[in-house]
């Protein structure tokens, strides 16, 4: 996994976690959290408050949960 999608599938439970969390659970360098989510807040894919709280967009995180189910229907296939 790249170091968005790492970022990406910690967000997925669509609740706001800090960005140390993000940082510390993604086991990423600070600035690279940093970098990544600055990424991710510029084409919409999460929110970013000023206090450093972050949380998936509602339809990035549909967008996840769609290509899990299709993932677990390629493997039974």
């Amino acid at each position: 996994m790249t170091d968005i999608d790492d970022v990406l599938w910690l967000l997925k439970d669509g609740k706001w976690h800090a960005t140390k969390e993000v940082t510390v659970k993604t086991e990423l360098a600070q600035f690279k959290t940093e970098k990544v989510l600055a990424f991710l807040q510029e084409y919409n894919f999460v929110q970013v408050t000023n206090d450093g709280r972050v949380k998936i967009q509602p339809s990035i995180r549909q967008f996840l949960e769609e290509i899990q189910k299709l993932e677990k229907q390629e493997q039974k296939q």
